[in-house]
């Protein structure tokens, strides 16, 4: 297939595009896509896009570190726990390791929701079933009032202070 019929064939541009990306196409091809892509808006706009995409699907949200024997979770950016949220998911696949303590730092979640709230509830069920303990870190004042007005806050242990959070282990 040459570059000028696969611009008419979706599929093959988006193959095209992936197989580009991930450095599986020859350098004849490398070099002849390359060239068209320079000169054709739309599949600049396409590159670009997809080159974005694999870079957030490569980089976690979620931040891990340890300090002592405490698993202190931050996300890297802005993040929202609400139903789908890809942070809601990072989160979710955060905890299938076996620690026992577990410290998350809420400090950039700008908007959390009943799914964000589930999730943290069930991790801390999933925690304290193990003989281990879960806290909260840093939540803004919205999130703060939410915890509050749901009851969670009296649940969840929350500390405003890390090295605070960290000795009540």
């Amino acid at each position: 297939m040459t570059l000028h019929t696969f611009h008419e064939d979706l599929t093959r541009r988006e193959e095209l595009i992936r197989e580009y990306l991930l450095r599986k196409v020859d350098a004849d091809t490398a070099e002849a896509f390359e060239s068209h892509y320079l000169s054709c808006d739309e599949c600049f706009e396409e590159l670009q896009a997809s080159q974005l995409l694999m870079a957030g699907l490569r980089h976690s949200r979620i931040e891990f570190r340890r300090v002592a024997d405490v698993l202190v979770l931050q996300f890297a950016g802005p993040a929202e726990l609400i139903r789908q949220s890809f942070e809601l998911g990072e989160l979710q696949r955060a905890f299938r390791q076996k620690d026992t303590k577990v410290l998350i730092d809420l400090g950039r979640v700008v908007k959390i929701d009943s799914a964000g709230l589930g999730q943290l509830i069930y991790h801390y069920s999933h925690v304290v079933k193990n003989q281990g303990m879960l806290k909260l870190l840093n939540p803004n004042a919205e999130v703060e009032t939410l915890l509050r007005l749901t009851r969670i806050d009296s649940v969840l242990e929350t500390y405003h202070d890390e090295r605070q959070a960290l000795e009540s282990f």
